[in-house]
């Protein structure tokens, strides 16, 4: 009889989110096991960060055999469907960033009853583990992870060049992973992949990943690949690189200096005039070791203000 793996006997559910004047949306949430430590996996939660994370979901529960599942799992790998659809951060119906919005509200606006709906199916006080993968998605590339205090596994099982330190949550969880913390999860947040030439190769990456967290959770018996990166850094916090004025990117660096770090100065890119292609700002490294976690690797308008280089210093 042929093996069959977790993507085979995976049971989907299909949850309502409610009406719109369009109808019904759902989303769908995979589950399998029946007891034992219980792993929930999100991609999605920004529709402009998917289906990169998905695929890394699929290729994770194809490499694994149905005999070895020895806990729970729980995936949903477009979290936001509607912003996916729409290749937005969040939904046009309201405009607003479902990681902030948690832990919802079931007679809200779409995103709070997404986050509503998300929580009360998704993110109980029997989770173990809860990671949520964010990415590039069709905008940049990135690669770091974030550790949360006393999770530092969690975040190294990513095998990210760069690991951002969070400090403990203040206030009311308004993010998924705050909020699965508050319900006494272990948790960590993963920014990896993008468009890119090698978006096959970060899928792979991701679902490596994902395989260790199953093993170190217990969920899984298969053996684990294990770390490519010797050691990741860890860095204390971000900067930003933004354009003063709207134009057109022009990259110097592409997608494979991501999870690099480059001396101060080093040219990122330039932004010049659409039209004449006057050189109007240059992006340079800021610090004298710049740790390179999210570029726009790829031709593109930018406006004022507009995201374009997340940096580290890694003196």
């Amino acid at each position: 009889m042929e093996k069959r793996s977790l993507s085979d006997v995976m049971k989907w559910e299909e949850i309502s989110i409610g009406a719109t004047a369009a109808g019904n949306t759902s989303i769908s949430v995979g589950e399998i096991g029946e007891e034992g430590p219980l792993v929930v996996i999100t991609a999605g939660t920004h529709g402009d960060e998917g289906p990169w994370g998905a695929w890394a979901i699929r290729k994770l529960l194809d490499r694994i055999p149905e005999e070895d599942l020895t806990g729970r799992i729980r995936v949903v790998p477009v979290t936001n469907p509607i912003a996916m659809a729409g290749n937005d951060r969040g939904a046009h119906l309201d405009s607003l960033d479902l990681n902030r919005v948690f832990p919802g509200k079931p007679e809200g606006t779409h995103s709070e009853r997404l986050a509503a709906t998300i929580v009360e199916r998704c993110l109980g006080e029997d989770v173990d583990v809860a990671v949520d993968l964010h990415g590039g998605g069709s905008w940049c590339v990135n690669s770091f992870a974030f550790s949360f205090p006393g999770d530092d596994d969690l975040a190294l099982a990513a095998d990210a060049p760069f690991i951002v330190k969070r400090p403990p949550t203040e206030g009311p969880p308004t993010s998924l992973t705050a909020y699965a913390a508050s319900q006494g999860a272990r948790i960590t947040a993963w920014e990896m992949g993008g468009r890119s030439g090698v978006e096959e190769e970060w899928a792979e990456h991701i679902a490596d990943g994902l395989h260790r967290v199953l093993t170190l959770a217990g969920t899984v018996s298969t053996p684990a690949p294990p770390n490519k990166v010797e050691a990741s850094a860890y860095l204390e916090g971000l900067g930003v690189i933004t354009p003063s004025m709207g134009g057109i990117l022009l990259p110097v660096l592409r997608e494979e200096a991501i999870g690099t770090v480059v001396d101060g100065g080093t040219l990122l890119g330039r932004l010049v005039h659409p039209a004449t292609f006057e050189e109007l700002e240059r992006f340079e490294a800021p610090y004298d070791r710049t740790a390179l976690l999210l570029i726009r690797n790829q031709l593109m308008v930018l406006n004022a203000g507009d995201m374009t280089y997340v940096i580290g210093d890694a003196s």
